[in-house]
């Protein structure tokens, strides 16, 4: 096959390229593909150093031409004489078929030449990927690379001055080089670490928390819910927090002024106007407790339950309703001051003298600890209650224990345990009676329709309105104060209040009961 014939393998009515192509040609096409002015500089180096390379090969062949023998039908003579044909069916070598010359040496260097090639396309494509504001990622067609091996070549022919055995490649030679590239990828370089949210991407994603504009409907609905849910919840740990942390210690804080009053005693009327200027005491007080007095003009006595941590001041206000949310000081709390029922005698103990305390359910402050004198064993901890007033020191024996409501039953009938006085000791000795059915256990206390009685009433939370109360009998003149706890008996069946049974779905063995009233 003579040289025209091997050059009609070329694309010669591409339009991209014109049949004599130029240095401006292959420029203009590379340049479009990269997007820059980079090209210029290496298509010039590649077209020096191919047409050295070229032009070297060119003579070595000739004189190997000119040397071989004319006779030997692998050769190509320049004679008329046709060129014997090559069976079809016979097997060549891969470097052969790719390849229009036997020599294998510069089949390699063409080879090299196209793996060349092929990086490059590489290295731009990777550069694209990794220039992520480039949106066209490299892509060079077999018909571009066709067109770019037919510039070459035409450009190496005009070169080499029209001399026949200038050797070239064909399109195939190039896309089976291309493919052995891709089947065997050089290593690419190492992709750039993703980026980190710049700070605006950030506030953007702290303010999705909150509706927008653009939000659907369902979308703002989950927003203000979450918003709501986060607030709800806030919120009530701030309560949670106030009521068992806060407010207990305050209310401890608040306490312990009590206990530096106690340590500022006076003993006369002198030191007392020393250190209180002129404040005037009751008529027939003392000064045991004076201090307490000039804190508080409202200051009954002070009461201590030995055995438990009740030891405080009680007042006596004008109703039973100022010191529910004040403290002794005056100050507004929720645990309040123990305080006596406005209607008793304040210089003498009447028949029943009642003093009411709250019980916080989840502390055991001011009367949180009679809560205790449920159980049998909590008596047995503390039988005695101590009372000292501006007259007076009174010792009581706790008698009974019970639970009652504060308000009316279904039948129109309260439970009257704060009367003050009774009119004799036969309604002394109902009351008695009374106290009996209702108390959790005996306590071995005897008690007489002449004793006095102290009452202490806090909050329970078997059912609402439900009381706590723990009554106790005023230690006779000449009797010991000591109590013989080992005699106290649980009661099997006491009386409870109409609640408690329904509260337990029973009926009340008690319905039909008597109803005392006090003083009727």
């Amino acid at each position: 096959m003579s040289n025209d014939e091997r050059n009609t393998n070329i694309p010669q009515d591409d339009p991209g390229f014109s049949g004599t192509s130029s240095d401006e040609d292959i420029n203009e096409f590379l340049d479009s593909v990269s997007g820059d002015g980079s090209s210029d500089a290496f298509l010039e180096q590649l077209y020096s150093d191919s047409l050295q390379d070229l032009t070297s090969d060119f003579d070595t062949l000739l004189k190997e031409f000119q040397s071989i023998d004319p006779d030997d039908p692998a050769v190509d003579t320049p004679t008329a004489e046709p060129e014997p044909e090559i069976p079809a069916a016979e097997p060549v070598q891969e470097m052969e078929d790719i390849y229009s010359y036997s020599d294998r040496e510069q089949a390699e260097q063409h080879l090299s030449f196209a793996e060349s090639v092929q990086q490059a396309m590489e290295a731009e494509e990777a550069e694209a990927v990794r220039a992520e504001s480039e949106e066209d990622a490299f892509n060079l067609s077999l018909d571009q690379l066709d067109g770019v091996q037919s510039s070459f070549a035409d450009a190496v022919e005009q070169a080499a001055s029209g001399e026949q055995h200038t050797q070239i490649y064909s399109a195939d030679t190039v896309r089976r080089a291309a493919e052995t590239q891709r089947d065997n990828p050089a290593p690419q370089p190492a992709r750039r670490p993703t980026a980190k949210p710049a700070p605006q991407t950030r506030k953007k994603r702290k303010r999705s928390l909150l509706p927008q504009k653009n939000d659907s409907t369902f979308e703002i609905f989950r927003k203000v819910l979450f918003l709501v849910s986060m607030v709800v919840v806030v919120v009530c740990l701030g309560i949670i927090a106030n009521t068992y942390l806060i407010q207990p210690a305050i209310e401890k804080e608040r306490q312990s002024k009590i206990g530096d009053l106690l340590t500022k005693p006076v003993s006369d009327a002198e030191s007392f106007k020393a250190a209180y200027g002129d404040t005037e005491l009751p008529n027939g007080a003392r000064y045991d407790l004076a201090q307490f007095y000039a804190a508080n003009q409202d200051f009954y006595g002070y009461l201590e339950i030995p055995g438990t941590g009740v030891s405080t001041p009680v007042v006596q206000g004008k109703d039973n309703k100022k010191y529910l949310r004040r403290n002794f000081f005056g100050e507004t709390t929720k645990y309040g001051c123990p305080f006596v029922n406005f209607k008793n005698t304040y210089a003498a103990l009447d028949d029943n003298t009642s003093i009411f305390g709250h019980n916080m359910e989840y502390d055991d402050l001011v009367f949180g600890e009679l809560e205790k004198y449920r159980k049998i064993d909590g008596f047995k901890k503390a039988p005695l209650i101590h009372l000292e007033t501006m007259y007076a020191d009174y010792t009581f024996k706790i008698y009974a224990v019970f639970l009652t409501d504060s308000n009316y039953d279904d039948s129109g009938w309260y439970f009257d345990y704060i009367f003050t006085q009774l009119k004799d000791d036969n309604e002394r000795r109902e009351y008695i009676a009374e106290l009996d059915q209702r108390k959790l256990y005996s306590t071995g206390v005897d008690i007489l329709p002449t004793d006095k009685l102290l009452t202490l009433s806090t909050c329970a939370y078997d059912f609402s309105s439900e009381r706590l109360v723990v009554v106790g009998r005023l230690v006779r003149d000449g009797e010991s104060a000591e109590v013989d706890v080992s005699k106290a008996v649980a009661n099997n069946n006491p009386r409870y209040p109409d609640k408690y049974y329904q509260r337990k779905g029973i009926s009340n063995p008690y319905a039909n009961a008597a109803k005392w009233i006090p003083n009727a």
